[in-house]
């Protein structure tokens, strides 16, 4: 009995050791070749590139998908210095989930005309003069910035259309998802 006891142990240690470790499941990340994260966020993405706030340049993204199954994407962009301490500034949605990213300068328009994002939409806050392209930092003094990466479970979040304000976009992005990644920055930009 206590020889085939130390076979069976012998024989579990050699399968511990010849069986592949499972791996940590691979986490969903934000990035920007602009600037890194808890980084200052340039002003050529900013208020200060023109000197009025909205119609900016949008930094490109990257990000990596995991191991999270999404139907597509949404980002949402915000300001956690302000008063309020969480004023979205801008939102795109239904963002292709072959998609790795967003280029610098998205054009303007609800309906992203990339071809890579076809199908993806975008709003902003303000009035109709700039709420269909990204709206940058503009704080005059130093705010905290997010972009937050939702993963998706569906191709097309529902009941959002070009009416929809940002924060209808954000609850229905989150309602929807199955991972999110953050990318912060800092900004002092002005007019």
């Amino acid at each position: 009995m206590r020889k085939s006891a130390m076979v069976a142990l012998s024989f579990a240690a050699a399968f511990a050791l010849t069986a592949p470790a499972l791996a940590a499941p691979a986490p969903l990340a934000l990035t920007s070749t602009a600037y890194k994260n808890n980084g200052a966020i340039p002003d050529k993405f900013s208020c200060a590139q023109d000197h009025k706030p909205g119609n900016d340049i949008s930094p490109p993204l990257a990000w990596t998908g995991g191991d999270v199954k999404a139907e597509s994407y949404a980002l949402v962009f915000v300001d956690t210095g302000s008063g309020s301490g969480h004023k979205i500034h801008w939102v795109a949605w239904d963002i292709p989930a072959a998609a790795t990213g967003l280029p610098e300068g998205l054009k303007k328009g609800y309906d992203v005309v990339e071809p890579e994002l076809k199908g993806a939409h975008q709003r902003a806050m303000g009035d109709k003069s700039v709420n269909e392209m990204f709206f940058g930092p503009c704080p005059r003094s130093k705010h905290k910035y997010e972009f937050t990466l939702f993963a998706v479970k569906v191709k097309n979040l529902p009941g959002l259309n070009k009416n929809s304000k940002p924060a209808d976009v954000e609850a229905a992005a989150k309602k929807a998802a199955v991972g999110q990644a953050k990318l912060t920055g800092f900004s002092t930009a002005k007019p």
